[in-house]
């Protein structure tokens, strides 16, 4: 995916006594100090249009009690797009655009489409630095870019600069939609709309109806597990965090940022209210009066329509009521990260929320035991809560009947890269990987064939032609070495270079290495150095042992999955590619 975040000059206006008492506002609405750094960042950035002039960024620092240079590195820590900072005394911030090409669509032209940009800009005298990003989420719509948090897909220079950005057009399908069942129906940003397609019936039953252990029950009944990735039982997370003790949290997980996802992106912007009601009947669940939304920073239309959303709900008097159970009441706080991969990961994520830096924890002990502030804690992938409101309404029978008997109900892929119809759809497990490629996706371009399938995204696992006609479930991929993943399906055709795919995506794990541990901070850079190198063509015998080394170590000493994984798609390269290591 090409990506470019554009912040345009601000003028020397932006300076003027009223901005900085607008920032006293700003900071008024503090409440938790260092728990909300990230936001005081956040909202004092957009206040002086997309930059931290030297007066700001100290007062900001005297009134959080924190450092200039802890601001810095917090931010660093949980960011891959810093913001522009500016010495004091500045008349006017440093304008800065942001580019990416990721390894899902090379094809698109990135390093052309950037020097055409370039000659744009220095013809029309504008002002502006091409700063890259790992991935914006819009991999189904290349070239894309982030201007003034507008996003632009697909991308040119007439409508960055000259134009308003092109309509965005939701590419979802599927044979049956559950999760994606309002996308494209209801207006998400109307509670009304919601209700008229049968929204809040599933919290409405559960909390007229149910006992928080019958709901456990419905859900571990259902099989259903979670869609981020990990793939564990959502009822036994559930039941793990209600046998201990109060206070419970339950964080949604919408702090989706590898190359080639962008589901979790088509439920935020398309259908808020399903995902904060399969929220809310998690919190009745499993007892807990507090939950978050921790949603990726490059996703700000997300970030808004779940904001309104709660306000919503709010005064619409669903987030406090009566139950079977007795009082039922919640508080929800949606939070904004910055853009950091390594957030995704539910530990480092719930180091962000309490206000600290964006580094994994050492686990045991696990969230269901100590998460938040050392409470018991679900945290569950925005799929997954999705999938939630349907499987109350319809029964645990009707969800894991869809499926297979090992890979229960349906999945959301989001399929990129080489196909006709990019976009994110819906099938039952058990389809296969061919029927989503050629029906759903639309085929290749003609004349070209599958050189591969990445499955499961970056830290995923290449499949090849052959491998078509393989059923889309965990069991059969684990057969044939693929990865299900958060699914992700990123094809490439006889036209890609796999050298600088693979060297691209050791870029990407070498740049969101949080640098807690060695293994994966000296792995990754490694890493990536070494496939770079030989996707220029310089080539040496050694490489293919050093891989294979670093791989293992990564894979056995690094804290977290991000390190863990890092090697997968370089490892799974070799067992398809051989001649590329030679």
């Amino acid at each position: 995916m090409h990506a470019s975040t554009v912040t345009s000059a601000a003028p020397v206006a932006q300076l003027d006594p009223s901005r900085m008492a607008q920032l006293e506002q700003v900071l008024a609405k503090v409440t938790g100090r260092a728990q909300t750094i990230l936001r005081e960042l956040h909202d004092a950035q957009a206040l002086f249009g997309g930059w931290l002039p030297g007066s700001a960024l100290r007062r900001i620092a005297a009134y959080l009690r924190a450092t200039r240079r802890r601001l810095r590195r917090h931010w660093s820590s949980t960011t891959c797009s810093a913001p522009t900072w500016s010495a004091a005394g500045s008349s006017a911030p440093a304008s800065t655009a942001r580019a990416r090409c990721a390894a899902a669509t090379r094809q698109v032209g990135r390093a052309q489409r950037t020097v055409g940009l370039c000659a744009r800009l220095h013809h029309a005298g504008r002002c502006v630095t091409l700063e890259a990003v790992r991935c914006l989420g819009l991999c189904d719509r290349a070239p894309a870019a982030l201007r003034n948090n507008v996003r632009h897909a697909p991308a040119t220079a007439d409508t960055l600069f000259d134009g308003s950005p092109a309509p965005a057009q939701l590419r979802i399908g599927g044979l049956v939609k559950v999760a994606l069942t309002n996308v494209g129906v209801v207006d998400p940003t109307s509670l009304a709309d919601y209700r008229a397609q049968g929204g809040m019936a599933a919290l409405r039953k559960v909390l007229r109806e149910m006992s928080p252990t019958q709901v456990i029950e419905h859900m571990k009944a259902s099989k259903l597990v979670g869609r981020g990735g990990a793939a564990f039982p959502a009822g036994l997370k559930w039941e793990y965090a209600a046998r201990n003790p109060r206070p419970r949290y339950v964080i949604c997980n919408a702090d989706e940022s590898e190359p080639g996802a962008f589901k979790d992106r088509v439920l935020m912007d398309g259908d808020p209210f399903r995902v904060i009601e399969g929220l809310l009947i998690a919190c009745y669940a499993v007892g807990a009066e507090h939950a978050f939304i921790y949603v990726r920073g490059e996703h700000r239309l997300g970030y808004e329509r779940f904001s309104q959303a709660v306000e919503q709900l709010d005064q619409a008097g669903y987030l406090c009521g009566q139950s079977v159970d007795g009082p039922f009441a919640c508080n929800i706080e949606v939070r904004r990260g910055a853009g950091a991969y390594v957030c995704g990961e539910e530990t480092a994520l719930m180091e962000s929320i309490e206000g600290k830096r964006g580094f994994p924890r050492l686990r045991p002990p696990y969230p269901v035991e100590a998460g938040l502030w050392g409470h018991p804690t679900v945290i569950n992938n925005v799929e997954t809560l999705a999938k939630v409101p349907s499987i109350i309404m319809h029964g645990p029978i009707w969800y894991n009947a869809l499926g297979t008997s090992e890979s229960a109900g349906t999945k959301l892929f989001a399929v990129s890269g080489s196909v006709q119809r990019p976009g994110v759809y819906e099938t039952p497990f058990g389809m296969t990987l061919r029927h989503l490629v050629y029906d759903l996706a639309g085929g290749l371009p003609e004349g070209r064939t599958i050189q591969g399938v990445l499955t499961g995204g970056a830290a995923g696992t290449f499949l090849t032609a052959e491998h078509l006609d393989v059923p889309l479930t965990f069991e059969h991929f684990r057969k044939v070495g693929g990865t299900i993943g958060a699914g992700t399906i990123m094809v490439f055709d006889d036209t890609v270079d796999m050298a600088d795919v693979l060297a691209r995506i050791g870029g990407f794990f070498a740049h969101e290495s949080c640098g807690k541990c060695y293994p994966c901070q000296m792995g990754t850079q490694r890493q990536a150095e070494i496939l770079a190198r030989r996707a220029q063509g310089d080539r040496r015998r050694e490489d293919l042992h050093d891989l294979q080394e670093l791989a293992a170590t990564m894979t056995d000493a690094s804290i977290c999955g991000l390190g863990q994984a890092a090697a997968t798609a370089i490892v799974s390269a070799h067992t398809r590619w051989p001649m590329l290591f030679e």
